[in-house]
């Protein structure tokens, strides 16, 4: 993973640093600090989860169930097209994905295991579409999720090497 671009690491803020340290790849237990909301002409409120892709499934949920002490829900992503463990962590989920066929989590595996996408709740779909057009981002690939939700992808090449999502109203 080392070396490639995007998104290399994932910190969870934690009320005692030493006690929650964890083995688990890809996660760094930070102290916690007060974060101050911002808006974004892009509409994105808030992160609604990040996803690392992973080559054995059942072996990183036992891993991260181990390190994180909470069991995930399991979810098909039909988005990311992969079978995924969603950890919610507060307002945030850690999804752990693994591919089923052919699309983004494939794609991301290919480039080895490791964080691949944020996904933001937005205000509104449209708003961030837009937003992206006026800056000369191309037509984010849209889908709707195994929530019925409708969601949008940016890919890596216009995010700096990662995907990342919006979910949200139009």
């Amino acid at each position: 993973m080392r070396g490639r671009e995007g998104l290399q690491a994932i910190a969870l803020a934690s009320s005692s640093v030493e006690r929650d340290r964890v083995a688990a790849d890809y996660l760094s237990v930070v102290a916690p600090r007060k974060l101050i909301a911002g808006r974004h002409p892009n509409g994105a409120q808030r992160i609604e989860r990040v996803y690392i892709v992973v080559t054995d499934l059942a072996a990183a949920v036992k891993q991260y169930s181990r390190a994180l002490g909470l069991a995930p829900k399991m979810e098909r992503g039909t988005v990311i097209n992969a079978d995924m463990a969603i950890f919610q962590i507060g307002p945030t989920g850690l999804g752990l994905a693994h591919p089923v066929g052919p699309g983004v989590a494939a794609d991301a595996l290919g480039r080895g295991p490791g964080p691949f996408q944020v996904l933001f709740r937005t205000s509104g779909m449209d708003a961030a579409a837009k937003w992206m057009a006026d800056h000369g981002v191309p037509p984010p690939v849209r889908g709707v999720r195994n929530t019925g939700e409708h969601a949008m992808l940016v890919p890596p090449p216009y995010a700096c090497g990662v995907y990342v999502g919006f979910v949200g109203p139009a």
